[in-house]
């Protein structure tokens, strides 16, 4: 147990993100091969490769947070001391898990209505609302991550403050 708890938390988006990408690209350039050479598509290669797409976009999200890779404009942090750096750190994160909270719950509303519509997809007939699924899970993946960042910088800070 402890081993599958350790591995979702340091490597299940970097898997699935993996795999995800490399199934994309996979389906992309068959779908390319296909109509070049042979003047003909694949249907559901198109449409499977844009869902797994979006589905890449919020994993590597998750990770950036994980891996502290996201862009972020250092000209005034970089004017302050390093205790107010961290300061401003954890008050941006608390700022952006309050932003992912508000819009888990507009993606969250959005999902019950669509369950309710029924649509499908077009080729696959997945109902839209498992595609729409994505975005609340992915926006519940990055606030999970942030919040277990913005824990180890309090954690820091307050290590920091004592000695």
């Amino acid at each position: 147990m402890k081993k599958a708890i350790h591995f979702i938390n340091e490597r299940l988006e970097e898997v699935i993100g993996i795999a995800g990408l490399a199934i994309t690209v996979s389906l992309i350039f068959v779908g390319v091969v296909m109509r070049v050479l042979f003047k003909s598509g694949i249907g559901w290669q198109e449409e499977l490769s844009r869902i797994l797409y979006v589905l890449v976009v919020y994993l590597g999200a998750s990770y950036g947070i994980k891996s502290d890779d996201h862009i972020c404009v250092t000209f005034v942090v970089r004017k302050l001391s390093p205790k107010g750096q961290r300061i401003l750190r954890i008050a941006t994160d608390l700022v952006w898990i309050l932003f992912n909270l508000v819009i888990t719950g507009l993606s969250l509303d959005t999902y019950g209505r669509m369950q309710q519509t029924l649509g499908e997809t077009a080729v696959l007939m997945i109902p839209l609302h498992y595609v729409f699924l994505i975005i609340p899970v992915g926006f519940i993946l990055l606030t999970g991550r942030l919040i277990q960042v913005l824990w180890q910088r309090v954690q820091t800070f307050n290590k920091e403050k004592l000695s």
